[in-house]
């Protein structure tokens, strides 16, 4: 959101011609609560596919392979990827929706940015899926039919969920204890 403030001399009035070169002019852009929702999504859009694709595409020697001879349900599947990339993108995705939910004042506005990562992140493994090897059924059936595709996406539920609620209790617990200390000292 852009905001432009001009200010108007003092000694000018209402009805003489305005001369714009006696304004001031001052650009402030507000980004407020859904600059950082989307700050946070781009995080997590770039970030957590980057880092899969980034650990997940070198085979046994460390060398660099096509996407061709990946593994296809890594895509679908991201769960299966943590512990090669020593947890990083589950990690990413669980301090992206800490934030999320830490800044926010009413800790539930973050709780539902946080949630609504789980289908962007599905469908930007479709996406994916989809560009990199043509469109077919393959990914719906590897996400809705099997098993893996419902433990996915209760893992990436359960780490949007407890990112969110562990950033709001902290924020409450800062909350009391600034208040308790500002208690103390009036």
């Amino acid at each position: 959101m852009r905001c432009l403030i001009i200010k108007r001399n003092k000694d000018e009035k209402d009805n003489e011609s305005i001369n714009t070169q006696d304004f001031k002019t001052h650009f402030k852009i507000d980004w407020g609560r859904q600059g950082s929702v989307f700050v946070g999504y781009i995080v997590i859009i770039l970030g957590y596919y980057g880092i899969i694709a980034n650990t997940m595409l070198f085979n046994q020697y460390g060398d660099w392979i096509s996407f061709t001879e990946m593994d296809k349900t890594i895509l679908i599947w991201t769960y299966t990827t943590y512990t090669n990339s020593f947890f990083l993108s589950a990690i990413l995705l669980f301090l992206v929706c800490f934030f999320l939910t830490y800044k926010e004042d009413i800790p539930h506005y973050g709780i539902r940015a946080s949630i609504w990562l789980v289908p962007i992140l599905v469908v930007e493994g479709f996406i994916f899926y989809f560009s990199m090897f043509g469109f077919n059924l393959e990914p719906f059936r590897l996400q809705f039919i099997h098993s893996e595709g419902y433990f996915n996406i209760l893992i990436l539920l359960g780490l949007t969920l407890s990112g969110s609620l562990t950033g709001m209790k902290l924020k409450q617990w800062a909350v009391r204890k600034k208040e308790k200390y500002y208690t103390k000292t009036v």
